[in-house]
């Protein structure tokens, strides 16, 4: 049974008031009111061996729409390894403005620094996806956020960063993510700058970051505060973990992954530079960099990022032609792109595989951004919308929804010919639910229409509204 542990605290919010609280050490909790008087709630998790003899690291989770509770269940098993407290304010939606987000999570922040003992040098905030951004401008309205981190989210500016109050940034990306070239671009500005900064990659195709990252990233956070708190050398804690990347370095080297190599050999100088002797590591840098090998690992990767860029600016330019004109008759170029990007997935090149899982990420990525954009206008865009729709049953022909959007939408235009045609290429790519097709909007004079019935009737024998002979 999980050990609970009872706290008395007093914090102030609108009125100062007094509050007991039963809390579980070791899993999730996900309610915690943060007052009598307000209906907002936050998501706490307390380490297995937490004790309030001592000061404790935290790390804030920042995530939208209720999706928090799920990045804290991600992070919980790394928390409990690592010593961390994780916090999250559930009530952070992407709808609101940041002015609003940050106050919302500062009645949460006061609430748990004032009921926990916080270490106030090891305060931390993670964001994933598009909450990285809102992560990102903690630090310049809470003084002691000592590191955040970037899940998959580039930082679109690096003014926003005070060079003279810097904290610890740490990236976190897939190789076969979009914003994968944009991430390594913000770690050489952020380089420039002299800012701390580890840009971690890792090469599987996944939605959220592996357990080794996710480690890696809380190591760095905890060395980062080291030297400049009243934290404990831990010269064995500091051994172990450089030796285990020294390991590791070596294993990329015998496997001739020499780009790997160079990439950990950089990341683990910049992490143990203040507690280690790190010369022969930038030895070994430079007869990595020099070999024939790493020449032509990084010409490739080079290429590569070449080939993508060109592609990306191609995307940007015809959509933005292609929305504004109406051009249905380039879907078959955009049919053609996406067989090309299939290729690039589908090669025996790791590199091109990866490309290709950036590519398509990117596309999907530019069609919804421009959808966010039509909706919001007053008055809707009807044919921008179309094609939209239509480009997306390219990109993912087993998006069922976009199809059953098409067939109403065309309906609704009395468009019968498109919506026919939506219907087949729907059942086409093993749609099933005959009862939606038969309660889509706006489609009541389509669905009693012969051609409508009979397509239903081809591919699923049930159609309901057939004349007979």
């Amino acid at each position: 049974m999980k050990k609970l542990l009872l706290l008395l605290f007093v914090m102030g919010t609108l009125q100062m008031y007094t509050q007991e609280l039963r809390l579980k050490k070791g899993v999730v909790m996900d309610a915690i009111k943060v007052s009598d008087s307000l209906s907002e709630s936050f998501s706490l998790f307390i380490p297995s061996n937490f004790d309030t003899n001592k000061k404790w690291p935290i790390l804030f989770v920042f995530n939208f729409n209720g999706k928090e509770k799920q990045v804290m269940r991600l992070l919980a098993k790394t928390a409990e390894n690592r010593g961390y407290i994780l916090a999250a304010s559930n009530n952070l939606k992407d709808s609101l403005s940041v002015s609003e987000n940050v106050q919302t999570f500062s009645k949460a922040y006061n609430t748990i620094i004032s009921m926990l003992p916080i270490n106030n040098n090891q305060i931390f905030a993670v964001g994933f996806n598009r909450s990285a951004r809102l992560a990102l401008t903690m630090p310049v309205f809470i003084n002691n956020i000592a590191g955040v981190l970037s899940y998959n989210s580039p930082i679109s500016n690096v003014n926003i960063l005070n060079v003279k109050k810097p904290f610890q940034y740490v990236g976190i990306v897939s190789k076969g993510s979009f914003n994968y070239l944009e991430m390594l671009r913000n770690e050489k500005e952020l380089n420039k700058l002299k800012f701390p900064n580890e840009l971690l990659v890792f090469d599987e195709n996944q939605e959220w970051p592996t357990e080794e990252v996710l480690d890696k990233a809380f190591l760095i956070f905890t060395l980062s505060t080291i030297t400049k708190s009243n934290i404990p050398k831990l010269n064995d804690f500091i051994t172990e973990n450089f030796e285990k990347s020294k390991v590791q370095i070596q294993q990329y080297i015998v496997a001739n992954k020499l780009n790997k190599a160079e990439d950990l050999i950089t990341e683990t100088i910049s992490m143990y530079k203040p507690f280690k002797d790190i010369e022969l590591l930038k030895e070994e840098k430079k007869r990595i960099k020099k070999t024939k090998i790493y020449k032509s690992l990084k010409r490739a990767e080079t290429n590569v990022f070449f080939k993508e860029k060109l592609l990306k600016d191609d995307y940007d330019y015809y959509l933005e032609e292609d929305i504004y004109t109406y051009n249905f008759n380039n879907l078959g170029w955009w049919t053609y792109q996406i067989q090309e990007i299939e290729k690039f997935k589908n090669s025996p090149n790791v590199e091109q595989q990866q490309m290709g899982l950036r590519l398509e990420a990117y596309i999907k990525a530019l069609v919804e951004d421009n959808l966010d954009i039509i909706f919001l206008e007053k008055k809707i865009d009807n044919d921008a919308l179309s094609f939209l729709w239509m480009l997306k049953t390219i990109i993912s022909p087993k998006n069922y929804e976009v199809y059953l959007k098409l067939i109403s939408h065309s309906s609704n235009n009395n468009d019968f010919g498109t919506s026919l045609f939506y219907l087949e290429e729907l059942l086409k790519n093993g749609y099933t639910d005959v009862d939606k097709l038969y309660n889509l909007e706006h489609t009541t004079l389509l669905r009693i229409s012969p051609e409508y019935n009979q397509i239903i009737e081809k591919y699923l024998k049930k159609g309901r509204y057939l004349i007979k002979e």
